[in-house]
Parts: C-alpha cells; structure tokens; sequence
C-alpha cells in the first residue's frame, strides 16, 4: 500500500503504535489529524499486527524491526526479518544499544545490524529508523557514507562529531519534545540543517503532560523548533511536511 503523503499535516516518524494500551483513539487522530506515522516494531514476530494496524490508514506506515535491546531475546528471529523484509518499505526499530557493558551481547547486536543493513542496502528502496544510544560512532560507521536508501537517526544523543560525520553523509534525524527540552539535545538541534530535520514522538515511551506522547504531540515538537529556530510555527511545520514527502516518499533517493 502507498501513502498519498501529499495529504498529510504533519509527519511522527518515530512511534510504537503496536504498544499503546488503546490504539484505537490513536489511530483515529491519526486519521482525523492526517498525520503520516512511521509505525515501528521490535521484533519480527510483532510485525504481523503492526500491518493489520497499517490496513486501518495509508497514513500508518508499518515498519519491520528487531530493536537491539531485544537481539539477545529475539536474535533467532534475524531469519523470519528477511523472510517480511519485501513486504515493507520501512524498517525499524534496528541498530545498536551500548548501554549494555556485555561484550557478546554488543557483538551479537552487530552482527544483526551489519545483517539488516546489507539486506536494505540490496533492496535499495528502504527507509531505515535507527536507534544509536551510546553507539554513535559505530552505528555511523556500519552505514557509511554512501548508503542506497534513506537513512533516519531516531533521537540521536551522540556527539557533535558524529552528528557532523551523519550530517555529511545525508542522513535525516527524527527529534522529540524530549530534546527539546534538555539542554545538550538543544545545542545538537542547533546544528541539524533544517532540511534533514523530521518530527517523531517515540509514543507511548515519552509522556508529555503526565500521558504517554501521541502522534498529535509533534505539533509542540514542531513549536519548538519554531522557537528554537526563530522560525514561525506554520513555517516549520510546512519545512517538516517536505522533508518527509523527501525522506519517505517513494521515488526519492533516485533524485540523491
């Protein structure tokens, strides 16, 4: 199913739309609200219900993932990752977590990571949201410079260095209210080009007014951009719904 991404208002490229308790008010703000949402799982085995959630709007966009917190749970499921993989265009949650100090755990993360990434970079088509914590360098270095699809760095927390080396190799990054309102996340924002910045809520993980964040909190998101940036709101939001047409609209990355 292609997205009309033409009729959206603003873009969540970041949420766990399987996990909220009650998914169907959010999918009807979705609707309601025309917000097009990257709808991202953390396993193979959960990507089947992410889909039926797709079906309900063109607007939801189903993302395949095996999130590196979960490879040591679900890494025997890397074979059932590529077996879905041509059913979606859009995949994630995937990368790597150094919060872990466990060596064989990082290593078995990588070897994941290097896997998904070869198998994206053969498709050449693919949209990839990318979890870094703690593991900038090596999450950059895994990609390289010139990768053949689109490549979303998911709040990103790593240095300015890194953040200048993704920069330089095209990437885009997803920012949340979360950033927005610590002060390294901040001076980070500070340094993207406004053309590779996309709006994402990370629901239901971030809460904003004591409530798990939904896909209709990227209008504060983009608030403070407009802050930030000295920009008027209206101007951000119109800036963020081209950088998605950019980033997820297929046909794109012919034009790179």
């Amino acid at each position: 199913m292609e997205t009309n991404l033409t009729s959206f208002s603003h873009v969540d490229a970041h949420c766990h739309l399987d996990l909220f308790p009650a998914v169907e008010p959010v999918i009807t703000q979705i609707v309601t609200e025309s917000i097009c949402t990257v709808s991202v799982t953390n396993a193979p085995f959960l990507f089947r219900n992410t889909q039926t959630l797709a079906e309900r709007s063109p607007l939801i966009l189903p993302a395949l993932g095996l999130h590196p917190e979960l490879v040591a749970s679900h890494g025997d499921q890397i074979r059932q990752f590529r077996e879905l993989l041509p059913q979606t265009r859009y995949v994630g949650e995937i990368g790597l977590d150094y919060v872990t100090k466990d060596q064989d755990n990082r290593k078995a993360q990588e070897r994941v990571f290097t896997s998904i990434l070869g198998w994206c970079a053969d498709a050449t088509n693919k949209v990839l949201t990318i979890h870094s914590r703690r593991a900038a360098p090596d999450v950059i270095a895994a990609i390289g410079e010139h990768f053949p699809g689109t490549i979303i760095l998911h709040w990103y927390s790593g240095s300015l260095r890194d953040l200048r080396r993704a920069i330089k190799s095209d990437f885009f990054f997803s920012v949340n209210s979360a950033m927005l309102r610590s002060e390294s996340g901040r001076r980070l924002l500070q340094e993207l080009p406004h053309d590779r910045v996309l709006t994402e809520t990370d629901g239901p993980f971030i809460h904003e007014g004591g409530a798990p964040a939904t896909p209709s909190c990227v209008t504060s998101t983009v608030d403070g951009l407009a802050k930030l940036w000295s920009k008027p709101p209206i101007d951000v939001q119109k800036l963020i719904q081209q950088n998605a047409t950019y980033a997820l609209l297929p046909g794109h990355e012919s034009q790179q």
